[in-house]
């Protein structure tokens, strides 16, 4: 049982991330809102990283009756270990159970999360999605009474995050999910929306994208002939095709097919095996992870004020970078990486509310910016001008 009961949350900068917030969980519940809305700020609260960790000052009453496992956003942030099994199996060893209940809890999660040729890979190595599963493999192994998950299926494929929601919703144990994809929510009894860092009630939305395409440049600028390219093996071989000026590509598939690694070698920081890539103009690129980019002391720093201005981000424009919630930093890296005339980006709606997919689309096809992403929002890419499935 988790109770909150007005309780009001100022981060250490004076911003204010909770306002007189009541809630009684005692079910399985789905937490959503806009990007910013106070979602992460809430969950941390359930197993005292606010104020703990974070600082700042906490008013009201919070009144927490089981251990809470917290699952960031950022997989990066939480993964600890070097070794895929070690990950999982850290916080059972921290609980002191013994090595064949550790091992018999490890291999348990690992098959029921699909990541059991795994386990012996180093997390270094993983794409984003694969560490996902893992971290989500950790809270399953883990014995506490609720869970309390951050966008966990943010980098994953729609069909494996459903998979695995169905899968911790019988658990017997208290499940917290925030999440932007509305359709899960149909799956909880109990619904929560924040705004503005109070709990109203849930909306009707209606969140179709406008797939309008306009598309008038038949000039080649970015070029991929006959690529083959792996780590330990192939990951696509013998890859071709081309993207036009102003021209939106969409790159899809499952977890691991390599999407990440083909925008690194568009980008030039991987070299292919076999094969060429021509890139005609400046190139950038927005990592799925925000802060990679970010290295300003003020927002207003970061991107150019009229890419903010595009964006939405004017009235964080004095804000440290690092202070932001991760789908605000990740419209700002995003910004940032709108300056170059072929525009890279990785999984760009992750963290984000469908009101920033409709931006996204409109802003690029505004600039005429040629722009290839990587991502599991289906949606997203069937809006898209074409779109490239990975096997």
């Amino acid at each position: 049982m988790i109770c909150l009961k007005n309780v009001r949350y100022v981060y250490p900068n004076g911003i204010v991330g909770l306002k007189g917030v009541t809630l009684r969980i005692e079910e399985n519940t789905f937490l959503s809102g806009f990007t910013g809305s106070g979602k992460s700020t809430l969950l941390r609260t359930f197993n005292g990283l606010i104020p703990n960790l974070y600082g700042g000052r906490l008013e009201g009453e919070v009144v927490i009756d089981s251990d809470v496992y917290f699952l960031g956003q950022n997989a990066d942030e939480q993964i600890i270990a070097s070794r895929v099994y070690d990950e999982i199996a850290l916080h059972l060893l921290h609980k002191g159970y013994d090595w064949d209940e550790v091992d018999r809890r490890v291999r348990r999660v690992a098959k029921i999360c699909g990541i059991r040729n795994l386990l012996n890979r180093r997390t270094s190595e993983l794409s984003d999605g694969q560490k996902q599963l893992v971290t989500i493999a950790s809270a399953l192994a883990s014995d506490c009474g609720c869970l309390a998950l951050d966008e966990p299926f943010g980098n994953l494929h729609p069909k494996i995050a459903k998979d695995i929601l169905k899968i911790l919703l019988k658990l017997d144990r208290t499940i917290v999910l925030s999440e932007h994809r509305l359709e899960f929510a149909e799956y909880f009894n109990k619904r929560i929306w924040m705004d503005d860092g109070r709990i109203t009630d849930f909306p009707d939305l209606d969140f179709a994208l406008d797939c309008k395409r306009e598309l008038k440049s038949n000039k080649t600028v970015v070029k991929v002939k006959s690529v083959t390219f792996g780590y330990d093996e192939p990951l696509f071989e013998d890859l071709s095709f081309e993207v036009k000026e102003g021209e939106i590509l969409a790159i899809v598939g499952l977890n691991g097919c390599g999407k990440t690694t083909l925008l690194k070698i568009i980008a030039g920081l991987l070299k292919p095996w076999d094969g060429s890539i021509e890139v005609k103009g400046c190139v950038s690129m927005s990592f799925s992870f925000p802060n990679y980019h970010l290295f300003e002391n003020r927002v207003c720093e970061e991107a150019k004020p009229e890419m903010l201005k595009l964006f939405g981000l004017e009235s964080l424009a004095n804000r440290h970078p690092h202070s932001l919630s991760f789908g605000q930093a990740k419209r700002v890296a995003i910004a940032k990486a709108f300056c170059g005339d072929v525009v890279l980006l990785d999984e760009p709606t992750a963290g984000q509310d469908w009101r920033f997919k409709l931006k996204l689309l409109e802003i690029a096809r505004k600039l005429g910016k040629t722009v290839i992403l990587a991502t599991h929002d289906l949606e997203l890419a069937g809006c898209c001008d074409e779109v490239l499935e990975l096997p």
